[in-house]
């Protein structure tokens, strides 16, 4: 299962890693504010989408012959948003 930057970096938070690798290989040292802040703005913009998606199922659902299809992509989008700011929220409590 791969990471995304934000979840590999609070996997090391975690663990208690060292994350000031030398920049001769290639490895950025990064603080820990900067990952809660990476993960806050992650959040966000999760949250921002989420709520778009709730406009758009409302918009779908208020039509008189709304596109079921269509209607069940948009919630099982908006639930996968929701369990992604979960895991994340779990994650940040425990980074």
């Amino acid at each position: 299962m791969a990471l995304s930057r934000e979840g590999a970096l609070a996997f090391l938070f975690r663990r208690g890693a060292p994350c000031t690798a030398g920049p001769a290989r290639g490895v950025v040292i990064v603080h820990h504010t900067e990952v809660c802040m990476s993960l806050q703005q992650r959040l966000v913009t999760l949250n921002e989408r989420h709520t778009a998606l709730e406009s758009r199922i409302a918009e779908e659902g208020g039509r008189p012959r709304p596109n079921d299809t269509a209607l069940s992509q948009l919630k099982r989008e908006k639930l996968r948003l929701k369990e992604e700011m979960e895991r994340l929220k779990t994650d940040r409590a425990f980074s």
